[in-house]
Order: C-alpha cells, then structure tokens, then sequence
C-alpha cells in the first residue's frame, strides 16, 4: 500500500518527517530482532564512502556489536539512512559494502551507526555465532557466578 501526497503545508513537513523516522526505526528494529544473533564487540574497522558534499571519506572506528548481517558502529563521518559505505576489518584485511539502516545521533563526537552487509556474511568477522534460538537463560549458557557474598 503506498500514499501519495498532493500538497504538503510548510509547518507540516516536519511533523511527516518525525513519523516517517519513527516508522523507519520501528522497521528497522522489528526487521532485526528476526536475524542472527548479536554479539558485543569491539573490532577494529575502516569505513569509507561518499560524504552529503559527494567528498570521499575515510574513518577507522570500531564496532560495538556484530552479527552476521552487518554490525553497529561509532562513526564521526555525517552519514544518512540509505547510504553505501565499505566496511573494512582491519584485523583480516577484508572489505564488504553495507548500507546505513540505523542512525542513533548522540552526544559526543560520535554518532552510532547501524549497518546491514549486501548480503550477510557470517565468516566476516571470524567470529562464532551463537545459535538463533540461544539466549542468556539457554540452558548452554553458563550461570552467573555472584561474588563478594559471605558465607
């Protein structure tokens, strides 16, 4: 189902762009809860692309998180929803393109970037993956040690 717009008043231009974002997030979010597990990491990275001024670009950073479908990132570079970038592992030299499908715009000099590989690509970060239907409360997971309590 699409809508189309005739006439949009100028006070009302950034009330459909706050919900167009919410929408977008939400997505995103929903989209991302039904793929592969997320592990926190931090793994030394390069990403390139195109700046808003069509300048190139070239930052390393690091990961926050990883899976097999993209990873979120600490990005200072001005990127947007959409954008294609190349995100290098700097540990094993391999590069894939990725789009940016997250952005979380906090204080700092930082933002986090959310990106999605082209095509998934577990072996990228050379990292095991848990299973898809692994949690902390998998009865694998190894129980919380509480330390610091008498006896």
């Amino acid at each position: 189902m699409g809508l189309v717009f005739t006439a949009i008043e100028p006070g009302d231009r950034g009330t459909l762009a706050t919900w167009l974002a919410e929408s977008r997030e939400t997505s995103w979010l929903a989209a991302n809860r039904r793929r592969s597990q997320r592990v926190l990491m931090t793994i030394p990275v390069r990403v390139s692309g195109q700046n808003v001024l069509g300048s190139s670009f070239e930052e390393e950073t690091q990961t926050r998180a990883i899976s097999a479908h993209g990873a979120l990132i600490l990005i200072s570079a001005q990127v947007y929803r959409g954008q294609r970038l190349t995100l290098s592992n700097v540990q094993t030299k391999a590069a894939l393109e990725c789009i940016v499908a997250h952005i979380d715009r906090r204080r700092g000099e930082h933002a986090q970037a959310g990106v999605e590989f082209a095509l998934p690509n577990p072996m990228f970060w050379h990292v095991a993956f848990p299973p898809n239907d692994w949690t902390p409360r998998h009865p694998d997971a190894k129980a919380h040690v509480k330390t610091g309590e008498s006896s």
